[in-house]
């Protein structure tokens, strides 16, 4: 059964309970993707025993810090203690910034002298499906957030969404449809709804068209985090599935 690692749940904005966005997940054969990975990551996968020459590919929603922060520690470590060749997908624009973060002297260009530019494998996404490995396909759609894309990744036995950061987004809404797991941000009340970003109101209307069997609920700000039991009532008038929101280090088998 796959099981999902919410290494980060919540924003940009540090609470008790969530930090910046990362999901692990683990699936038969030794599956390891890593789902975005925000600040602290790394050190939330030492926590729960997770050896980081394990992870195979990295899932990039967007370029924005509280999603891709701990990638070049992760790579530069790994350039030290090995890990062979990481795969990391990501949208337009994703290789690109790679390239100059790792070769730019007045940047990181110490990392290209350990030779952490020999060690992925880099694919950039937008309104595309490929075949990761045998029994599991990718697919992406651009939505509304800042060159983000959302992504779909289907198993032998099951299906997952997973928004990034977007507003509401059709384009979204059709990747997500058919999908039994969705896993949706929702930053903010909608009374206080700030940036491209969805709002419990909007999640609700989402989730109508989705349908999905299991609903994570993930990027919260502490503006979210402070009225969780409105975020259940309301999510509770659409939805009769099972409903998750994780704090950091939850883990979800689905």
């Amino acid at each position: 059964m796959p099981k999902l690692i919410f290494l980060g749940a919540g924003s940009i904005i540090p609470t008790e309970s969530r930090f910046s966005s990362g999901i692990l997940l683990e699936a038969r054969g030794g599956l390891r993707i890593l789902l975005d990975i925000g600040p602290g990551i790394i050190e939330k996968l030492r926590k729960v025993g997770v050896d980081l020459r394990s992870i195979q590919t990295i899932l990039i929603t967007h370029l924005h810090l509280d999603h891709v922060s701990d990638l070049l520690p992760l790579l530069k470590i790994r350039a030290l203690i090995g890990g062979g060749m990481l795969r990391i997908l990501g949208p337009k624009g994703m290789g690109e910034w790679l390239g100059l973060m790792m070769t730019d002297q007045r940047l990181f260009g110490y990392l290209s002298k350990l030779g952490c530019h020999k060690l992925i494998d880099v694919h950039e996404l937008w309104d595309d499906s490929l075949e990761l490995e045998p029994g599991m396909k990718i697919s992406s759609k651009p939505v509304e957030h800042f060159n983000g894309i959302a992504y779909r990744i289907d198993l032998e036995d099951i299906s997952i969404t997973y928004s990034g950061d977007a507003a509401p987004d059709p384009r979204l809404i059709e990747l997500a449809r058919g999908s039994e797991v969705l896993i949706h941000e929702c930053s903010f009340p909608a009374e206080k709804l700030k940036g491209k970003h969805t709002s419990d109101e909007d999640l609700l209307r989402i989730v109508a068209e989705v349908d999905p069997k299991i609903l994570i609920v993930t990027h919260l700000y502490p503006e979210m985090e402070e009225d969780l039991q409105r975020l259940y009532q309301l999510l509770s008038k659409a939805f009769r599935g099972r409903l998750y929101v994780p704090k950091d280090l939850d883990v979800i088998e689905v």
